[in-house]
């Protein structure tokens, strides 16, 4: 709400804005503090580019400045809202709608083997998660018993899913406002302004065995698309993936290489299409599901299952608007 100091407004009718205000403030706050004590892990001495990602030591111009661009605002509001829907209590249901059906239809086509008494069972089935975001997807994987790799490209989600995975000592150690810039089809103001503790587990402490988990940093087609690559693994999960391709066939052809013969594919997801509105220099391919589907089957896999399910993404489960996407649900086999 902006108000012009020399009108009244019809303040009057709403004396507890004021205090609103100063609770919005505190709850920023927070925000900055928790994000102050994720970056504290950054080691940042070094000016030289190894050390500091080029983007970051542009930025520091910025920062000194006391300002940020606004694309990088919304980057961090972005991932506020995607603590909340990964790692917190809050966000069971949501992850519920895209991971636990997706951790289903795992365990269905692809079990991990019981292990033998003397330990030399087969080895768990390897499985990669490209565009992991903050890793709960590859925590819950890894935790089911699976050999699980998470591939993330944004140095925003990378530092910030380190921080949950490595550096979090208790469940609820923190306390993030995700909504609290969203003042459009707010019922309430505390719906606005409430806490929402992280995290809800705390994976050290989650049973995953030694080595059954990986991150991975880099470009999903520069890093997967090497030839040391081809053929390496057993299943490749895409959640919420597939649609921030500039090209989404060379997603589709990377996938393939990367699955061994009779791998499988489990796929759910909008198409989006993240490209579409950018800027005029950035190219991007726009299927639909149709043609997607086709070029699969062309491509050499078989499916084995499709269906359309109903699924959310870092919504405000308490928002006036409620936002649903029909998601494309698949698994396909590469013959």
């Amino acid at each position: 709400m902006t108000c012009d100091p020399r009108q009244n407004n019809g303040q009057e009718w709403v004396p507890h804005l004021p205090k609103k205000y100063v609770d919005a403030r505190d709850c920023i706050r927070n925000n900055q503090t928790f994000i102050e004590t994720m970056i504290g892990g950054f080691d940042a001495r070094d000016d030289d580019d190894i050390a500091v990602p080029p983007h970051l030591a542009n930025a520091r111009s910025w920062m000194a400045a006391g300002r940020a661009p606004a694309g990088d605002v919304e980057k961090v509001k972005y991932v506020l809202k995607n603590l909340a829907r990964d790692w917190s209590q809050e966000g069971e249901v949501e992850r519920a709608q895209s991971y636990g059906l997706v951790l289903e239809e795992l365990q269905r086509v692809l079990p991990v083997p019981d292990a033998t008494s003397d330990g030399n069972g087969a080895s768990p089935p390897s499985v990669l998660v490209p565009g992991t975001g903050l890793g709960r997807l590859v925590l819950e994987t890894a935790r089911l018993g699976y050999q699980c790799q998470g591939n993330e490209f944004s140095y925003y989600m990378l530092l910030a899913s380190s921080f949950i995975l490595n550096q979090t000592s208790y469940e609820h150690e923190y306390t993030i406002h995700p909504w609290i810039h969203t003042s459009c089809n707010v019922i309430a103001d505390m719906d606005q302004l409430r806490p929402v503790p992280i995290p809800d587990i705390l994976p050290g402490e989650c049973g995953v065995r030694p080595g059954l988990m990986s991150m991975c940093a880099g470009d999903f087609l520069e890093v997967y698309g090497d030839a040391s690559q081809q053929e390496q693994w057993d299943c490749v999960i895409t959640c919420y993936f597939l649609d921030t391709a500039h090209n989404i066939i060379e997603y589709m052809e990377t996938i393939y290489g990367v699955l061994r013969k009779g791998g499988i594919w489990i796929n759910l997801g909008p198409l989006l299409y993240h490209w579409a509105d950018m800027a005029e220099d950035e190219f991007s391919v726009e299927l639909c599901l149709k043609d997607v589907e086709h070029i699969a089957i062309n491509m050499g896999f078989r499916c084995l299952q499709k269906r359309m399910v109903p699924s959310t993404y870092t919504a405000d489960n308490r928002s006036m608007l409620q936002s649903m996407y029909l998601c494309a649900f698949w698994t396909m086999m590469k013959e």
